[in-house]
């Protein structure tokens, strides 16, 4: 896997990123005279592309994904105190600048969206276009905050010692976090990705990254703000947003108030709205959202890239088989009961 090291402000980072194009699953560099799709994960699953990443529907273009700081395989130095939005762009940035990425289109979902919003607003000529999906750029909604406060703590007290885990708080927090992202419906795919996750977090945020894990994800969450109109108008490309139904944690109005304020702010955008949808729309509802993209993309580029190959792979498509994924089998939703976090042992 490539690494790219940068230092800014905040500190020194080795990021860990993955190139697809037509005709590389994880290639080394992209093509110049293809389109760059840079794409920003969420909270924790930085696989959770996995399904754009496999569709030979988007792999006519470049796709480009980078692990956020204590996040994925990335490495570097702790997160200082009051590290936030701002500071994960100007990261974010300095990754693009590594990889002398031109400019890109950005897409991003849930933790990812505000970052890349923030560049976006920054650095104008750096973005053609933004495709969030289920956007986290307005302020944090109270109940939200409640939520991740939960999950914090249940996922903490599951690390008291070293070299101790509690398997029920450690469930405890899984089975919240799960929730959050797909609504208790744990597919097979949905299911590997989060066995694949586990153990990068119990990396990151076990018992010595308990403060990084409060910094990256109460303090730089609940402690985020809406974009001013002002910042909003600084825009300079189209935004397409992309909301489920079925998120447990957002409801469609405040998708609706952010799709206002870029209305307001003199910005081209739309809100596609999927049906029964959780937060993670990206990952089993591809169907829906891959052909949205696509378009949005030839809709917004003068460059028309050919069809490719039908015989491509994501780049993580080993590492979720071992984790459980069969994609030839049933992908239907498990039962509640069902629910299981593979711990490694």
């Amino acid at each position: 896997m490539p690494f790219v090291q940068v230092k800014t402000r905040s500190g020194r980072i080795k990021f860990n990123y993955t190139i697809s194009t037509p005709n590389s699953d994880s290639a080394e560099n992209i093509n110049p005279d293809l389109p760059v799709l840079l794409c920003f994960h969420s909270l924790a699953f930085p696989h959770v592309f996995h399904s754009q990443f496999a569709d030979p529907l988007l792999r006519k273009f470049n796709l480009v994904v980078f692990d956020f700081r204590t996040h994925g395989d990335t490495e570097g130095d702790d997160l200082p105190e009051g590290y936030g939005i701002k500071e994960a762009a100007e990261d974010s940035l300095a990754f693009m600048d590594a990889l002398r990425l031109p400019a890109c289109h950005f897409v991003a979902i849930d933790y990812g969206s505000p970052i890349a919003l923030q560049i976006a607003i920054d650095h104008p000529d750096r973005a053609l276009s933004l495709f969030f999906v289920s956007q986290i750029c307005l302020k944090e909604p109270p109940d939200v905050c409640e939520g991740h406060r939960q999950v914090y703590d249940s996922w903490t007290s599951a690390f008291p010692a070293p070299d101790q885990f509690d398997v029920e708080l450690g469930m405890e927090g899984g089975y919240g976090f799960s929730q959050f992202m797909f609504s208790n419906k744990m597919t097979n795919l949905a299911q590997a990705l989060f066995n694949a996750t586990f153990p990068l977090c119990q990396k990151h945020w076990g018992y010595h990254g308990k403060r990084n894990f409060r910094v990256a994800t109460l303090d730089l969450l609940c402690g985020r703000q809406s974009q001013s109109k002002a910042a909003l108008s600084r825009l300079r490309c189209p935004v397409k947003l992309v909301y489920g139904t079925d998120d447990v944690a957002y409801n469609q109005d405040y998708s609706e108030e952010f799709l206002q304020d870029l209305e307001d702010a003199g910005v081209e955008a739309s809100l596609f709205v999927v049906p029964g949808a959780p937060h993670f729309v990206g990952v089993d509802y591809a169907s829906q959202v891959n052909p949205v993209l696509h378009d949005f993309i030839l809709q917004n580029d003068d460059r028309k890239p050919p069809p490719v190959s039908e015989h491509i792979l994501s780049p993580w498509d080993a590492l979720l088989r071992s984790n459980g994924w069969t994609p030839e089998g049933n992908n239907d939703s498990d039962d509640d009961d069902d629910f299981v976090i593979t711990y490694p042992q």
